[in-house]
């Protein structure tokens, strides 16, 4: 994954824009234990088995251009970012979660303790876990802050959808399950071709994707604004604007988008505060009601890039095209 600037939403964790998302077992050598030869039986079986962990486990290269590589696949794990959780969970993994930050709401994850956020992380709990693993954003410095106590970390989340087929490979891979990171990827691929096709001959309305009232938004070319494009919608935005710019109002007003979609609606934003900004009562999504205050379930799957964004882009079509779904 290429490097982004960092995106203005706090979809994983925190960001300045918004408000604020175990063990594993080997063989055991003790019926080897009774004899020297046994005991060389089961060093020489350990080293090979570890040494094909390895083979098996290549570097993955995170967000911020760092090799990781495993001894072994990691088997004691802390997320501290949602989409990251629920990966892991979607990979049948959540069982090896030693760690979750608070946003991280995935019922099978929330066994695990919390350990605060990304931003705000509670540094002397985490390292005390003495995690194999800890995947991280690449904003918030996580990833460096574990450096000086042999922590690994990935860093990264696809800020874009031809992102996310390798980053669940990479994930797949430290976590020994390659195979199934590639069947998930497969599954998302096969589900949003769905979508699309369900919408093909569907008219196309203008979209504004508000992230916060700034405004900041969503373009056409982030994760977001992929999915709104899927879904059947046509962007009010051009992709030279940027993945998550701060736009103008009055663009916006020129613009007249059919459907203004508020991911910030669970932070309190409502379609009345959008019809009382001056000069919007005459866009014409305001006109028609068609100002889309989306609730929390529906926001957190737009801002998760992960095993849920099919999900995500269904509740699009359906917002987008009332009624045909």
């Amino acid at each position: 994954m290429r490097p982004h600037a960092p995106s203005p939403i706090d979809r994983d964790g925190g960001s300045p824009a918004m408000p604020a998302q175990r063990s594993g077992g080997g063989p055991s050598w003790r019926r080897a234990w009774g004899s020297v030869a046994r005991r060389w039986s089961a060093v020489l079986a350990a080293t090979a088995w570890v040494a094909l962990a390895s083979a098996q486990n290549p570097a993955v290269v995170d967000d911020l251009g760092r090799q990781v590589a495993l001894p072994a696949p990691a088997m004691l794990i802390v997320s501290m970012v949602p989409s990251h959780t629920e990966v892991l969970c979607a990979l049948d993994a959540c069982g090896r979660l030693v760690g979750r930050d608070t946003l991280s709401d995935t019922p099978a994850a929330m066994a695990a303790p919390t350990l605060g956020t990304a931003f705000a992380p509670d540094l002397e709990a985490l390292v005390a876990l003495a995690p194999d693993l800890v995947f991280v954003d690449e904003y918030s410095g996580l990833a460096e802050a574990l450096a000086p106590f042999g922590i690994a970390a990935f860093a990264g989340t696809p800020q874009r959808l031809d992102e996310l087929r390798p980053y669940l490979v990479s994930v797949g891979v430290l976590l020994g399950l390659e195979g199934a990171a590639v069947a998930l990827a497969d599954d998302v691929d096969r589900g949003l071709e769905a979508v699309r096709r369900a919408v093909l001959d569907l008219a196309r309305p203008r979209v504004f994707i508000e992230l916060d009232p700034s405004p900041y938004a969503a373009g056409p070319d982030s994760w977001i604004g992929a999915l709104v494009t899927i879904a059947g919608g046509d962007h009010v935005l051009t992709s030279g604007m940027g993945d998550f710019p701060l736009v103008d109002p009055e663009y916006v007003v020129a613009t007249d988008p059919h459907v203004i979609l508020l991911l910030d609606a669970p932070y309190g934003i409502t379609s009345a505060d959008v019809a009382a900004r001056p000069g919007w009562s005459v866009i014409r999504a305001v006109r028609d009601g068609r100002v889309v205050e989306l609730e929390v379930a529906e926001a957190d799957a737009l801002y998760r890039p992960g095993p849920r964004i099919v999900e995500a882009a269904w509740l699009l079509a359906r917002h987008l095209h009332p009624g045909r779904f």
